[in-house]
């Protein structure tokens, strides 16, 4: 098999430990834990691995045979990385890599990006100058891959943004509305915006942006 050229994420394992079982952390991770996978490169070798996607850094993981986690280095000279049933593209020789989703006749892409943004300081009463309904966090795994605690009068969130893509070509055209989408079918701009009104499609629910993208592609011949 191919060996994966790879980068050190992190080198420090004893951070984890060291938090308190009361405290929450986030590390970005697209999936709760590694899960068991396949990279398959361009010139048809693979290598099984186990697999996750921080979405934070926006690099596809792996684990070496120490449990170290790893960042695969040279996504170019990957075709695809499957991870159970799901499939994920480079995109990109920064490490950003696509999840494609099929539908009817056709797939579209799913790009996701986590950022850390703040939750509010403390206020009087052990409340908070902000109040939000997602959970917060007292730690977070930062760009050199350590575990930082945050001060005690700090409180962070995470936040993830999706974004959606048709191919074309060799790259790929994003969309966040009707409107943008109907461009992507040309011809059939009338048709995509009348559904998405008729069916109250949500731009922000992957779920509702696949019965559009396949009823767009339904559309063609």
């Amino acid at each position: 098999m191919k060996t994966i050229w790879l980068c050190i994420f992190i080198g420090v394992s004893g951070c984890f430990n060291s938090l308190s079982a009361q405290e929450e952390l986030v590390n970005g991770m697209l999936f709760p834990q590694f899960e068991k996978g396949t990279v398959v490169f361009k010139n048809g070798t693979q290598s099984a691995a186990s697999l996750n996607y921080n979405m934070m850094q926006q690099e596809m993981m792996f684990k070496d045979t120490d449990s170290t986690m790893l960042a695969i280095a040279n996504p170019s000279e990957v075709l695809v990385v499957i991870i159970g049933e799901r499939r994920f593209f480079p995109v990109s020789s920064n490490g950003i890599f696509y999840e494609a989703i099929e539908v009817g006749k056709g797939s579209f892409f799913v790009q996701r990006s986590a950022t850390m943004i703040p939750a509010g300081k403390a206020a009087g009463y052990g409340g908070y100058s902000q109040t939000s309904s997602v959970s917060s966090y007292n730690s977070f795994q930062n760009t050199s891959g350590s575990y930082q605690k945050l001060n005690p009068d700090e409180k962070f969130r995470m936040e993830v943004n999706t974004f959606y893509y048709l191919k074309s070509g060799n790259g790929y055209k994003k969309f966040f509305s009707a409107k943008t989408l109907g461009k992507l079918f040309k011809g059939h701009e009338a048709d995509i915006e009348a559904f998405a009104k008729d069916q109250s499609v949500n731009f922000t629910k992957t779920d509702d942006i696949a019965r559009i993208v396949e009823y767009g592609y339904g559309l063609t011949k």
